[in-house]
């Protein structure tokens, strides 16, 4: 099984490298980068050159993965904790409804399962005999969180790994049916709400997605309205009226959500601080703990430390791009996503604040900061003139990425902590800041 941990295996070579890090003339120097630049697991190396002369600046590499980067998957987390809890506070929902909305893929086949709930509990207990290739129907073994098996096919040959191939890829066409037809029914119920919502995608242990999303509709004063009851019943009704028709190797294949839609309607502070907390972790996890490279050729599928449910997907994605060219091209180079080729999170442009507009109020903040008296900054009039130039990505040993993701989360419990202490002491009633 893939090491999951940020920190890496700490190999006698790691070891040594943080031992030569530390130890090092230059450590102060690199440190102070290290922390401006918020602990990053991968900053981005710039040249900066002023009349003052050059300097070496750390920017963050801003990915979203926990794996690949700690500091930087954190911070994206909570911007995307803001723009889920900004679209939902009494602002917002005020004559408004709300809701929270799971929709996923279609079975395409059996496949083995774990319960977080009761760990002990048997995979497939009550199924018994063989399916037409012979391989048992049932599987009376309690798997646990991250075992390989979890979500891989009872029987590869039953399963349908075309139609899961073809529904990955047009995952993001059912969603914008989806919300089409949710607004229509809105319409037809009460003209003149509008219906907004933020989304995030997750990718099962079987490698389907399934989206989590927060479906709101604005009311207008005087005018007839939706309650979150009756939202909740005309977001389940859409999810059951959707169908894509999609080329595939027999013609045209018909896609559509699973039956399984859960919907809860958001009617208090901490059902929304809950909820926001959720899409926030979500955005921050990788398709799969085994890292991929962005381009695999189709000839190295057979050679990837992956289970053999993944190479037959991607195997799946290749069949299609040389069969079907003209529609599916595209896939040959989306095999380390599996066939996702949507974003991890979008949402209406009148939900809530959005992801740049956080970044730009940061940079603001830095700038204000940095041209404060006695930080040791250019003058604005250098700042102005610098040149800058990149350099190159990543820290230059193991062991000095070992020492920046370890300073990453040692920093990321100290906020823990601090947010723990400030709910503890807080009056009955608040939550934290």
């Amino acid at each position: 099984m893939a090491n999951t941990n940020p920190l890496g295996t700490l190999t006698p070579d790691t070891l040594a490298g943080i031992v030569a890090a530390a130890s090092s003339t230059g450590y102060e120097e690199w440190w102070g980068r290290v922390r401006s630049s918020g602990y990053c697991a991968h900053p981005i190396h710039l040249t900066r050159t002023t009349t003052a002369g050059t300097t070496t600046v750390y920017a963050r590499c801003e990915n979203r993965r926990e794996t690949v980067c700690p500091a930087c998957s954190d911070l994206y987390a909570l911007d995307t904790w803001h723009v889920v809890t900004g679209g939902l506070t009494s602002e917002h929902l005020t004559d408004a409804a709300a809701v929270f909305i799971t929709l996923t893929a279609p079975s395409f086949g059996a496949v083995h399962t774990t319960y977080a709930d009761d760990p002990g509990r048997s995979c497939r207990p009550a199924s018994k005999g063989a399916c037409a290739n012979g391989t048992p129907t049932g599987c009376s073994k309690s798997h646990q969180s991250g075992d390989p098996a979890v979500g891989s096919p009872l029987c590869a040959d039953c399963y349908d790994y075309e139609t899961h191939a073809l529904t990955t890829w047009w995952f993001p066409a059912l969603w914008n049916r989806y919300t089409r037809t949710l607004r229509r029914l809105v319409t037809r119920q009460a003209p003149g709400v509008k219906v907004s919502f933020v989304k995030v995608m997750e990718m099962q242990a079987r490698l389907a997605p399934h989206y989590h999303a927060i479906l709101r509709a604005n009311n207008e004063p005087g005018a007839p309205s939706i309650t979150p009851d009756t939202l909740m019943t005309l977001a389940a009704a859409a999810a059951s009226l959707i169908r894509v028709e999609v080329p595939s190797t027999s013609g045209t294949t018909p896609l559509r959500f699973g039956a399984q839609v859960d919907v809860k309607p958001l009617r208090y502070q901490e059902e929304t601080r809950r909820v926001g907390g959720y899409l926030a972790k979500y955005v921050t996890k990788s398709i799969t703990s085994t890292p991929l490279p962005a381009r695999i050729p189709a000839a190295n599928i057979d050679l990837l430390p992956i289970p053999a449910h993944h190479r037959r997907i991607m195997s799946t994605l290749m069949r299609l791009a040389t069969l079907l060219p003209d529609e599916y091209a595209g896939m040959a180079d989306r095999l380390g996503t599996f066939g996702w080729r949507g974003h991890t999170t979008t949402k209406s442009r009148t939900f809530s604040t959005t992801m740049t507009a956080q970044k730009q109020h940061r940079a603001a903040w830095r700038a204000e900061h940095a041209a404060a008296p006695g930080n040791g900054s250019d003058s604005d009039a250098e700042a102005g003139q610098a040149d800058w130039e990149y350099t190159r990505s990543g820290h230059k040993t193991l062991g000095h990425r070992y020492l920046a993701v370890t300073a990453a989360l040692t920093h990321r419990e100290q906020l823990r902590t601090a947010h723990t202490i400030d709910d503890t002491t807080a009056p009955t009633g608040q939550g934290a800041p």
